[in-house]
């Protein structure tokens, strides 16, 4: 993993984000982190994209932010890492499927800061819809989260057609790279999503992540938001993965956009992996 890319729009959430990315350089193998600001919602909100001169300063104000915030990560980091810095007027959805491709970033790092249950209908998040079209493995830094090295991990698990979207050698290399122990966790309230399939999602399971020494649960909490959160809790986990559909939500983790309210709600870092193409 050479390449982390740090998205920022400079607010408290996005900095612990930074810091949290930082410290996880001298976890992991890092020679660059890249810290990357869009500027496209000031521009076309403020002014119009005609406004050459605006655009100029803009640019110019977000990279001043940016090496203002390098110098405030650098001290965190690893050793050796080259902390770089991008500003432009792609749009975030725009930026995560194509500049971050073409730096060749293995990690995204946002910072999410909890809603209440008001905010969370009527307010997006850029890093909740980032997750759903990334095809890098996107981490999600809650506000409250500090880096404490990621020994733990807790999978949430849907039991959905596994063997065609499961990830394996990047959930695998990921894994290996953090060295943690694995906790697969599936929510399946009076196992209403048991049927003739489930037997065979276990089998793959299990041959798959085995030799991992990986250690299987089940829950039958009526909730799966407050059942992940609260087995993550309860085990010590220092890291929840999740794999969202794309576009599509057709298991029980995305029915009721599980990933979205784990974002808001969760109080440790939450990874989204992209699912197999």
């Amino acid at each position: 993993m050479e390449t982390i890319i740090v998205a920022t729009d400079f607010s408290d959430a996005a900095f612990g984000a930074g810091k949290y990315a930082a410290a996880l350089t001298r976890q992991i193998p890092v020679t660059r982190l890249i810290l990357y600001h869009s500027y496209y919602e000031m521009v076309t909100v403020e002014r119009p994209l005609t406004d050459a001169e605006y655009f100029s300063e803009l640019k110019r104000d977000s990279f001043v932010r940016l090496k203002d915030l390098k110098s405030r990560l650098a001290p965190l980091t690893a050793a050796g890492v080259v902390i770089e810095c991008i500003a432009n007027i792609s749009p975030l959805q725009d930026a995560v499927c194509v500049d971050f491709v073409k730096e060749n970033a293995e990690l995204i790092v946002m910072g999410i800061t909890g809603k209440s249950k008001m905010k969370e209908k009527l307010m997006g998040s850029q890093a909740v819809m980032a997750a759903r079209n990334t095809t890098i493995p996107l981490l999600m830094i809650p506000f409250e989260a500090t880096y404490r090295g990621i020994k733990k991990i807790v999978f949430a698990w849907d039991m959905e057609n596994s063997e065609k979207t499961f990830p394996e050698n990047l959930f695998k290399k990921i894994l290996h790279i953090l060295k943690a122990e694995l906790l697969v966790l599936n929510v399946d309230y009076k196992n209403k999503n048991f049927g003739a399939e489930t037997m065979g999602e276990q089998a793959f399971m299990h041959h798959s992540l085995d030799p991992e020494d990986t250690k299987y649960f089940y829950s039958n909490h009526p909730d799966a938001v407050s059942g992940i959160i609260g087995f993550a809790e309860r085990h010590q986990a220092d890291l929840v993965m999740v794999i969202p559909r794309k576009r599509t939500f057709p298991a029980y983790l995305f029915q009721k956009k599980v990933t979205r309210r784990l974002a808001f709600h969760i109080k440790i870092p939450l990874l989204v992996l992209p699912h197999k193409s």
